[in-house]
């Protein structure tokens, strides 16, 4: 394999390009870009050097939202941004460091000594405005929302005003389980079905899909409302259509020649056993 062909490839709207033509249309803040790579190739460098380039075409702090899945991806989003507008405004920073700064973002070399200057200054910029770009998880966004929204529109959703989103539910797995087995205990059906589920397969079997279904709670409890929740579980016939035709287990073993074979094997345990008693 040549060297050629281990280098990254960069496509844009499905054709190949230069790596400069890619970041030129990746970084352009004023381009609605979906951007695909995989793990560890770039895409918060990327995403947060669109926020750079954003903040010198003019926008506003407070203009820019820039969501993420996880408090560390936002912390490390937002410490990235400081870094680089700390170091970028530091004296020891030539315009030549950013006008190569500027042009690894996509930028021209024409357009990057125009704004090289104002790279410069944008931190003392943003610091003198006293707001800074949003930089959250989703669920921290959407606890901003509830907490703007109208109490009008919380009563019709059957929302509380002072309700707060859980970011990680798995930090209240124990109050979750200590209620699933009081309701349980509490309700002799359920019971039933929870200690033959238990006899039949373990505890750490039944754990496993529980944290399954409670991993998918949403989609549940939503199938469930709209009616499609039985019928969203195919049957075993449709799974395994080659095994459509075959009995279940139980009465495979009650048919009479399978009884009859059973029977013939007991007769021999026995006699084996006679003989090896003598």
């Amino acid at each position: 394999m040549t060297l050629a062909e281990t280098r990254a490839a960069y496509t844009v709207d499905g054709r190949s390009v230069a790596r400069d033509a890619f970041y030129a249309a990746a970084c352009d803040p004023s381009r609605s870009v979906v951007v695909e790579a995989c793990a560890g190739a770039g895409k918060t460098w990327m995403l947060v050097s669109r926020i750079l380039r954003a903040l010198l075409a003019g926008a506003q702090p407070n203009e820019i939202l820039a969501i993420t899945f996880t408090r560390k991806a936002a912390g490390e989003m937002r410490q990235r941004l400081n870094d680089w507008l700390s170091e970028f405004a530091a004296p020891a920073c030539s315009d030549d460091k950013r006008i190569a700064e500027l042009r690894a973002r996509g930028l021209d070399d024409a357009q990057a000594r125009a704004l090289a200057p104002s790279l410069g200054e944008l931190h003392e910029s943003i610091l003198r405005g006293g707001r800074s770009v949003e930089i959250r998880t989703f669920h921290a966004w959407f606890s901003q929302l509830l907490r703007a929204a109208p109490l009008e529109l919380l009563a019709e959703l059957g929302l509380q005003p002072d309700m707060e989103l859980i970011e990680d539910a798995s930090e209240h797995a124990s109050e979750v389980y200590r209620r699933f087995h009081a309701a349980v205990l509490g309700d002799p059906v359920l019971r039933a079905d929870f200690e033959t589920l238990v006899r039949e397969h373990g505890r750490f079997q039944l754990r496993k899909w529980l944290d399954a279904a409670w991993d998918k709670r949403v989609e549940i409890e939503l199938a469930d409302a709209a009616g499609t929740l039985v019928n969203s579980v195919p049957s075993a016939s449709a799974t395994w259509p080659q095994r459509g035709a075959m009995l279940h287990p139980a009465e495979r073993l009650g048919s009479p020649e399978v009884r009859a074979l059973l029977a013939e094997l007991a007769g021999v345990l026995v006699l084996h056993r006679s003989a090896v008693c003598r």
